[in-house]
């Protein structure tokens, strides 16, 4: 939205009081420091506009910053279109010192969006990069970003405000967006996400009543107005501000006058009809004015006079004489920022309205014109594009160079979405026969972040006329993976299979690393298909293949030490350790589905190397990686948290995962970090939480992914925790012929066995439930992880009398007390204290009930923490009050920032080492210094007995 010479009239605000109210409280807040985000919505016409530029006044008589920006229907496939619009002008104002202290830190990773060139930092890196940004521009001032026409903000704009909104605390930030509504957006998925948002503050201007269409009739046509006939332009109008308007003046260019008579000339109107009171008014002008407003509307708003006279065939004086004519018609308003003046429409629905008049044709023909144009102006290839998406096929090659070099810049400033949207629209022109090939591979790539069935279909057409042995195989590992995304298992297996007899046979010497990636995208597609038929043959084979120092190689351990697991194979850990021995696949791999099994092996084997590895991942992701491996990190970085009963951790992370597949349409990620959220809640006693969550991400009727398994298991652990023993037995059974069904020994995390043996116990179904814990006792010392096992003896003794369940437990304890597994430990020893008090060995039982209630207050575990309280007064003991204070006290999260404030980092300094807020470095300090018992910076050096060190400073 740009600034305009336009002024604000009692009419823009008339019954606005309430609106207004809201919005001026938005901004002191934001001026005290702390952000906002509101959002302005309602139907076209109804003052939304108006209600910014009253934002937008008030902020900069109160000395804020205000930095604007409008989507546009033209213009929202441009990359970070908005987002320019928005930091473009204040980035080109400051001066040197002022543009270094913007970008300084994770900010430089924005830069590209301005610039469109850089290192091509990953999606998520960008996003990263545009906080910073924002944060910086707040370091001095408060800041107002206004967005009008949200429905029509480009996709990396909305995913960069959806980002932004969990982070806008402790920021002097306001966020304003005008949202039409009952209008198709440009991503409903990303729009519903930033508008059911509990931080956003939805503000929805009513409309006019009867009095105030009263008074404002009398008002625009200078004279009292008949009852009947201010009701009948209510009736007409819907109570829109606009449209009244726009009536207004066109009973006032007809001389009609506003009497009970002529009542009947406007009941019938209709709340929609701004497009014929503006043709009636256009009808009345000039031709070169109807020439100039047409040109206009073809170019856009922020057209150049120039440019625009050129296109409706006219003088510069000559389109100056007409554009004044407009301007006092309020049909164009103009900005007068340059020499050459910019013209745009007072309303989009104005714009619309002259649009729709120009026959498609000439429509169609003016768009091409005005590529032309542009591009004789040395115009942006994006700006060009924009018309070309509006013109016939006519097989021009000048379309698809400029059409390939747009999706080339959109992909460069990370929008995938609009580098996708040119190169369809170059495949249909059609590029010349020469090039077809590399336009579909690079569509194909683009489709891969935006439509995957779409991908999948491009990537095919590549494949087959391919001929170069070399990009055959590299297509053939994306292509895999993509039928593997859409469980299209079969023909993944069938492609890959193919790919690697052939690059066995044809790939030059020196290229054996892209034949690994074959057989591990072979053997991931084998191990996710039903009946996984072939799987132990090929498993077999390449399983003696010998070691490879390339991602290939690594790639394929991964999946190897995987498919080990599943058959509880010790060797998995070790190979999964090689894969991920030096960081090097994290850095070139980030987003692979095959270093996530490598994970899942290490974090079931109760290995510490997989949280190293991981929080590689983490860093890797917020200075180069995208959303996928953003996501992927949180993700199982809160699974290890959980498996090691750091909840409060777990859920922060599961909670950020979640919203990660969310905003870059993770579908398998939503599923996974659904489940595993839930199960996180489960264990702080949080149950209609876990089941909300697991019913908004339901598992499909017929479960066909590991994910979907998961889903069932956790749905069966609320169903019996809420007393609903049939139904988590069905569901937790189910889960098992799921697994059955893939004819897989299912990796350790999961838990249908033992879920089905308490289900079947509390039902009376001894023996059964026996045999189902028993049968997960055998898996579990197949594999030895403590976790695992110490969970299976705890379960297995709950079955058993009161000799065999507490040697069962004393085992179960055994195996815990050296490992990472707080949380499953704590249950160990509740359920020991617990069958030695029964047992009538009350003051045995104290001990390790009371280090389990320890143990269960610091993992934050308040269900299992009430039971070893209430078991303690049982047998006779007092339990001390449960306090968490101290260094041991501290989450994991507040032990780094508590270093890091020791070593005397600022905030920023930390919340930028941490990939954090500073807000949230701020909340973390007042936790850690009430723990500590301390009440200032200067004393945590002492209170965590840590000194700083030169190096230690920089975080």
């Amino acid at each position: 939205m740009a600034d305009t010479d336009r002024m604000m009239s009692p009419w823009d605000l008339f019954e606005r009081e309430s609106e207004l109210t809201v919005l001026s409280r938005a901004l002191k807040t934001a001026a005290s420091g702390s952000g906002g985000f509101t959002v302005v919505a309602g139907s076209a016409g109804i003052g939304k506009s108006r209600l910014l530029a009253s934002v937008r006044a008030t902020a900069l008589t109160d000395g804020q910053r205000v930095l604007s920006a409008r989507g546009s229907e033209l213009e929202r496939d441009f990359a970070f279109g908005v987002v320019r619009q928005l930091f473009e002008a204040m980035l080109a104002d400051a001066d040197a010192g002022e543009r270094d202290a913007l970008l300084a830190g994770p900010a430089a990773q924005a830069a590209e969006v301005f610039t469109g060139f850089g290192s091509s930092a990953g999606d998520f890196a960008v996003l990263h990069g545009l906080y910073w940004l924002t944060a910086n521009g707040c370091e001095s001032e408060s800041l107002v970003l206004l967005v009008d026409d949200l429905q029509w903000c480009d996709t990396p704009s909305l995913r960069f405000l959806a980002h932004l909104l969990p982070r806008l605390e402790g920021l002097g930030l306001l966020v304003v967006a005008g949202l039409r509504t009952h209008e198709v957006g440009t991503d409903e998925h990303l729009l519903r996400q930033i508008t059911a948002d509990p931080a956003v503050t939805l503000v929805r201007p009513a409309a006019l009543s009867r009095a105030a269409t009263a008074a404002l009739l009398a008002q625009a046509l200078d004279g009292s107005v008949d009852p009947a006939f201010a009701t009948a332009c209510h009736r007409a109008t819907g109570g829109n501000p606009l449209l009244l308007r726009e009536l207004a003046r066109t009973i006032s260019a007809r001389g009609v006058l506003p009497n009970a008579v002529n009542a009947r000339r406007v009941v019938d109107l209709g709340p929609h009809a701004v497009a014929p009171l503006v043709a009636d008014r256009m009808a009345r002008l000039p031709g070169a004015s109807v020439a100039l407003a047409r040109a206009v509307a073809v170019l856009g708003d922020g057209a150049g006079l120039g440019t625009a006279a050129e296109l409706a065939g006219q003088e510069l004086l000559d389109a100056s004489s007409a554009a004044t004519g407009l301007k006092q018609l309020e049909i164009l308003h103009t900005e007068s920022a340059t020499a050459i003046p910019t013209l745009g429409f007072v309303h989009p629905l104005v714009r619309a309205a002259v649009y729709e008049a120009i026959d498609p044709v000439e429509r169609a023909t003016s768009h091409a014109r005005a590529a032309h144009l542009l591009t004789d102006a040395g115009a942006g290839h994006q700006q060009v594009a924009a018309h070309l998406l509006r013109v016939a096929p006519a097989r021009d090659p000048a379309t698809v160079t400029v059409l390939r070099a747009a999706a080339a810049d959109s992909a460069r400033r990370g929008s995938p979405d609009g580098a996708y949207a040119y190169l369809r629209r170059c495949l249909s022109e059609p590029p010349p026969a020469d090039q077809r090939l590399d336009v579909l591979l690079a569509l194909g790539e683009a489709a891969s972040y935006v439509d995957v069935q779409a991908a999948a279909q491009y990537q095919q057409e590549a494949y087959d006329q391919l001929t170069d042995p070399v990009q055959r195989a590299q297509v053939a590992t994306v292509l895999g993976t993509i039928y593997s995304l859409l469980s299209e298992l079969d023909r993944s297996v069938t492609l890959l299979a193919a790919a690697e007899t052939e690059a066995e046979q044809r790939l030059p010497t020196g290229r054996e690393d892209l034949t690994r990636q074959l057989q591990a995208g072979l053997l991931t597609a084998l191990a996710l298909s039903p009946g996984r038929y072939g799987c132990a043959q090929q498993l077999d084979r390449l399983r003696r293949l010998p070691p490879h120092d390339s991602i290939g190689g690594r790639l394929l351990d991964c999946v190897i030490a995987y498919c080990d697991l599943t058959v509880r194979d010790p060797e998995a850990v070790s190979r999964a350790r090689r894969a991920l021995r030096d960081g090097s696949l994290v850095a070139r791999a980030g987003g692979e589905s095959a270093l996530f099994l490598a994970w899942v092996v290490l974090l079931d084997a109760d290995d510490q190397d997989a949280m190293g590895s991981i929080q590689d991942a983490f860093e890797h992701a917020h200075h180069h990686g995208s959303i996928r491996s953003l996501w992927a990190a949180h993700h199982f970085r809160a699974a290890g948290w959980l498996w090691r009963g750091q909840l409060a951790e777990a859920e922060l992370d599961q909670r950020e995962s979640l919203r990660l597949a969310e905003l870059g349409r993770v579908e398998f990620g939503r599923q996974l970090s659904s489940a595993q959220l839930a199960l996180i809640l489960m264990e702080q006693g949080r149950l209609d939480e876990a089941e909300q969550i697991l019913r908004s991400n339901a598992a499909p009727a017929v479960p066909r992914m590991p994910g979907d398994f998961l889903t069932l298991e956790v749905l069966a652990r609320v169903l019996r925790r809420n007393g609903d023993l049939q139904g988590a037995l069905r569901t937790a059974l189910t889960s098992g012929q799921a697994w059955a069904a893939h004819d897989l020994r299912e990796p350790v995390w999961t838990f249908w066995r033992s879920e089905s043996a308490l289900c079947l116990n509390a039902l009376g179904r001894h023996e059964e439930a026996a045999a189902y814990a028993a049968d997960d006792l055998r898996l579990a010392e197949q594999w030895q992880a403590p976790r695992t096992l110490g969970r299976s003896l705890r379960i297995n003794a709950l079955l058993h009398g009161t000799g065999e369940r507490l040697d069962l437990l004393h085992r179960a304890v055994a195996v815990l007390e050296p490992s990472p597994a707080r949380l499953e430990y704590a249950k160990a020893l509740a359920d020991l204290g617990a069958a030695l008090r029964r047992a009538g060995r009350r003051v045995q039982a104290r001990d390790p009930l009371r280090r389990a209630l320890d143990l269960a207050t610091t993992c934050g575990a308040t269900p299992l923490a009430d039971r070893a309280r209430e078991e303690l007064l049982a047998a006779g003991a007092r339990p001390r009050r449960s306090t968490l204070t101290g260094p041991h006290s501290l989450t994991p999260s507040e032990q780094r920032v508590a270093r890091l404030a020791a070593a005397q980092a600022t905030n920023r300094e930390i919340a930028q080492a941490l990939f954090i807020t500073p807000k949230t470095v701020e909340v973390h300090l007042g936790r850690i210094y009430r723990k500590l018992g301390i009440t200032t910076r200067t004393q945590l050096a002492d209170a965590l007995d840590v000194r700083p060190t030169t190096s230690d400073t920089t975080p």
